[in-house]
């Protein structure tokens, strides 16, 4: 009667399951959460928070529907809490090189509670608990809803987890609003709670990743299909991706419910061979991760409690079977991926796909460096001192570059000269250069972005402003610089990066994101000389301040005002306290008020001046400045902040008659000016008479003039650094016979090229021969001499398989040409190449063994290292008939040696695989088994399976002659076993004898 009662049981059950689904459908769409191409990768952990005790494991075989007795699982001890679970996170990186870039929380329940379903608690390791309220994704909160009211929540926990200095740890997620006790429905009770991230490992392929949430109900008759496109697989090797997942209602045993990638149905299995996830069964209540080590799917067991049944959550990452690349090929752009069910219902809400992309990764990183090469990166620094920034780049991925562009803002608290302060790398020019708001834009040309390419680097030798008068700003007292690069990938053309910031370090680490230093507490007096014309004046402070404060003394006290500006109507001295946030620095400026008039307001230019002639007819002062070069400059700063506007004219000297007296401006009413700047501060770097109009509030104006005049003598400088046993060179152009030059402007020299052993910033001097009084000397200042830090990278690519080839890529880094590179084996020569002008080289087709490689250039630089290629152990499979084809079914076992596992096994197809070595086998034939690996090497054998005929038998019977006479007897007359091995029963096959005769 059995038989008939379970058929009964299979048909009435999945009309039901029709029924739930027909009657509540209000599903979500399914939407991005998160979508880009990093060097990374994904994790998931997550915990039931429902279950049959408040601590203890679940182990059994139990379905949620069939439990009429839910507790809370409570594992904290903590009064606050109604429910807690806990789950350890471990990144399986094997440096401290990554970071989390993304992190969402996500918690369900079938049926919520009398608690907010938004709100919960979340513990991070080594914290206490912080209150998170959450974004709805769905809610079913309808009529029909046979007492099931399924929510899913969310929360964007990424500011969290990255602000840790080691995310690991074990994570507890409390009070998830749920319903506990006897259920009121006929699906069960069930709640829990994942939490998705993905990290950035720049010594990790290059992955697209993608995650999505929504909700559906996925029945016997509702599927889902997610499409996903965007990104483009490597060309050649194994295709390998990672497929994580969250939901809630997968029974254990209830089966159906499949997963499928391209139309592949999906399973799960350990490295012991243990089907976890079966392609019929793959949400079966079970948390699931990729161990690390053996890359295989396995339980996850590192939660509390750690039960291997959530009753009815479901949540995991495994990586998706691909043997011979047979369901993402080579050079793929797209997949799906399917979910649906035979029987049981589940509620999906969380999807997430990561797969390896060819795909160009530049590490742009920007540093700063001192005159002596030390990177002095979040240091402090003081006024006048050099900088040197440092952009470095390389290109990391498995694909070329292309277009690619580096954008930099320059401070502005540095000086820097363009284009004279730029260092450029053969193949980086200036794309454009604006000196408004210091945006400085370089082209990359596509050969030093290609794969395996090495470190180049861009270099701008700068200085800190040496003025305090440029660091009243806020903030003005730290010095912030980043690059962004943007670029196109060659293979994939959707593939762009757009303004990609740069990093601190170019060692691969992902830590400080900026180029930062700081002035050291600077003992700067802001004093502001202004002028009161008329009835009031109007003093404004910096600007950027979070606070002003304004008083007439010293000590703050009394408070005249708290604004940025006040209005004065009296001479004296004023003050403003601004104040700002660490790091900032807050000031005090000082405002000393005087009225206009007399003799009260001096030539600005005077202090700049290399002469100050007085006029005869006036007595009025002339500064002269002598500009010694073309490149030479003097800047002139007013100090003056008060007035309405400070406008600079230069004289059409074609407009109107000379002087008769050189030290006397030219003053007459018909010349003609014509304006060159504007504002507090001029640069003087052509010849020229000159005069500043300086208005005042009030109408009150000062007027004065300044010459300049201008040797046009101009030297240029080419200069090598100290690259290992060669020293640098400095060597002076463009400057005709009669001059003589120095570094120190104290011993100069007839020859115009120095050899520097000393790395530092240099000024070269030059002058005139035989000229004692007074000589003009010209400079080129900032002149960098470094001494190179040449390094190697050395790049083995192992081979996939037995009997194929390695090689290895040789790069010298932050060195100059000529180049040359050898490989050695046992000090024999394999092969070389050199000298050459690219700085890499790929020695390919090497056998399995330990090499030595060779790196040198014409300076001196040398790099010996020793590598091995390693071959894969070969693989090889045989297979036997373990059970014979008899009357029932036999079974064939396959057993790999060798290779790289996990292993798949292909059976009389080159589509369909198994992941577990039996098979099944219900009728003669040949059997064509192909085992591929991770790696997508292969094997193969041929089994012939026979069936075994039944054995031939006759069965004869002895009748007992008397009552009480033992001497009956049945016998089973074999006359062809046919290669079975046989037992005998004469009690309808309860119990079996190995003697064909029975007696009584």
């Amino acid at each position: 009667m059995k038989k008939p009662t379970y058929f009964k049981i299979a048909v009435i059950a999945p009309l039901l399951f029709w029924c739930l689904q027909f009657n509540a459908q209000n599903l979500v769409p399914f939407s991005p959460r998160y979508d880009d191409a990093i060097k990374g990768d994904i994790l998931l952990i997550g915990n039931s928070n429902v279950g049959l005790h408040p601590t203890n494991p679940y182990n059994g075989n139990g379905t949620n529907d069939g439990i009429n007795a839910a507790v809370y699982v409570d594992i904290d001890g903590d009064p606050s809490t109604f429910n807690s679970s806990s789950a350890d996170l471990d990144v399986p990186s094997d440096t401290e090189c990554y970071q989390i870039v993304y992190a969402g929380l996500y918690w369900s329940a079938v049926v919520n509670g009398s608690d907010p379903m938004s709100q919960i608690k979340f513990k991070i390791p080594g914290g206490t608990y912080q209150d998170i309220t959450g974004t709805q994704i769905y809610y079913q909160n309808a009529s029909n809803n046979n007492n099931s009211n399924t929510y899913v929540y969310y929360h964007d926990v990424t500011s969290i987890l990255s602000a840790m200095p080691d995310p690991e740890g074990t994570y507890t997620v409390a009070n998830i609003s749920s319903l506990v006790g006897p259920k009121p429905n006929s699906e069960g009770l069930s709640a829990g709670w994942s939490l998705f991230i993905v990290y950035e490992d720049p010594l990790l392929p290059s992955k697209y990743i993608t995650s999505f949430d929504g909700f559906t109900k996925i029945t016997s008759v509702i599927n889902e299909t997610f499409p996903i496109s965007g990104f483009t697989t490597i060309p050649v090797g194994p295709v390998r991706a990672n497929f994580a997942f969250s939901t809630i209602e997968g029974d254990r045993n209830y089966t159906g419910d499949y997963l499928r990638l391209n139309g592949t149905t999906i399973s799960a299995t350990n490295n012991a061979g243990t089907v976890i996830r079966p392609g019929n069964n793959f949400f079966n209540s079970s948390v699931s991760y990729i161990d690390p080590v053996t890359n295989t799917p396995e339980l996850f067991t590192t939660r509390n409690p750690s039960s291997s049944n959530t009753l009815g959550f479901d949540a995991g990452i495994i990586n998706i079977p691909n043997p011979g690349n047979s369901l993402i090929a080579n050079g793929a752009t797209t997949a799906t991926i399917s979910l649906g069910s035979n029987l049981d219902i589940y509620y999906y809400y969380f999807s997430a796909f990561a797969i390896e992309i060819i795909a160009p990764n530049i590490v742009l990183t920007k540093i700063v460096e001192d005159d002596m090469g030390n990177n002095i990166g979040g240091q402090t620094v003081g006024l006048g001192q050099p900088l040197n920034y440092v952009i470095g780049f390389q290109n990391t991925g498995n694909d070329d570059a292309t277009n690619f562009q580096i954008r930099d803002i320059l401070p502005i608290n540095i000086v820097f000269n363009y284009p004279t302060d730029l260092v450029l790398p053969a193949g980086v020019t200036v794309a454009s250069y604006n000196p408004a708001t210091r945006e400085i834009i370089f082209n990359i040309e596509d050969y030093l972005v290609e794969e395996n390419d090495p470190v180049y680097e861009i270099r701008i030798e700068a200085m800190t402003v040496d003025d305090c008068s440029e660091l009243d700003d806020a903030c003005s007292n730290v010095i912030t610089n980043q690059a962004f690069a943007t670029y196109e990938a060659v293979t994939s053309p959707d593939f762009v990066i757009t303004d990609d910031p740069s990093i601190s370090t170019n060692t691969g680490c992902l830590i400080t994101p900026q180029a930062t230093n700081f002035f050291t507490d600077l003992d700067c007096a802001f004093i502001q000389e202004e002028t009161l014309c008329g009835t009031s004046v109007d003093l404004t402070a910096a600007d950027g301040y979070d606070s002003y404060s304004w008083s007439t003394s010293p000590s703050g006290t009394p408070v005249i005002g708290t604004g940025q500006t006040i209005t004065v109507t009296n001479t004296g001295t004023y003050y403003s306290f601004n104040t700002a946030t660490a790091p900032c620095q807050s000031i005090t400026q000082q405002y000393n008020i005087t009225l206009f008039g007399g003799g009260n307001i001096t030539n600005p230019a005077i202090p700049y001046a290399d002469e100050v002639v007085t006029c005869p007819n006036d007595g009025k002062q002339l500064p002269n400045i002598f500009l010694c070069g073309a490149n030479d400059s003097r800047d002139i700063l007013t100090n003056i902040a008060g007035a309405s506007s400070i406008i600079w004219e230069q004289l059409d000297e074609s407009s109107c008659a000379a002087v008769t007296d050189q030290d006397c401006a030219n003053e007459n009413p018909s010349c003609t000016w014509n304006q060159v700047a504007t504002g507090p501060n001029y640069t003087a770097n052509t010849a020229g008479q000159f005069k500043v109009i300086i208005n005042f509030q009030g109408g009150c104006f000062a007027e004065f003039y300044f010459n300049v005049y201008q040797n046009l003598l101009n030297p240029t400088v080419t200069s090598t650094d100290i690259i290992c046993n060669t020293p640098g060179s400095i060597t002076v152009n463009n400057v005709p016979s009669g001059y003589e030059y120095s570094l120190d402007n104290v011993t100069y020299q007839t020859s115009n090229v120095f050899t520097v052993t000393t790395a530092g910033i240099y000024t070269v001097y030059i002058r005139q021969t035989g000229v004692d009084t007074n000589p003009c000397i010209f400079t080129v200042m900032d002149v960098q001499i470094r001494d190179r830090d040449f390094t190697a990278s050395v790049n083995v690519t192992q081979p996939y398989c037995n009997g194929e080839l390695g090689s290895v890529h040789l790069a010298a880094n932050d060195a100059e040409p000529q180049y040359f590179f050898s490989i050695y084996q046992g000090g024999t020569l394999v092969n070389s190449v050199g000298p050459i002008v690219d700085n890499n080289y790929t020695f390919a087709n090497l056998n399995p063994g330990t090499y030595t490689v060779n790196i040198e250039t014409e300076d001196g630089c040398t790099h010996t290292e020793d590598i091995e290629i390693i071959e894969p152990p070969l693989l090889t499979v045989t297979a036997a008939l373990t059970t014979p084809l008899t009357c029932t079914d036999g079974e064939i076992t396959i057993y790999p040696v060798g290779g790289t596992p996990p292993y798949y096994y292909f059976i009389n197809s080159t589509t369909d695989f198994q992941s577990v070595p039996q098979v099944a086998v219900t009728a003669p034939g040949v059997f064509n088994i192909t085992v591929v690996d991770s790696n997508n090497c292969s094997a193969s054998t041929t089994l012939s399976v026979d069936a075994i005929s039944a054995p031939e038998f006759t069965v004869s019977s002895t009748d007992i002659a008397c009552s009480g006479v033992t001497n009956g007897s049945i016998t089973f007359n074999v006359t062809n076993a046919n290669g079975n091995t046989l037992q005998y029963s004469i009690d309808g096959g309860i119990s079996f004898f190995s003697s064909p005769v029975f007696t009584t």
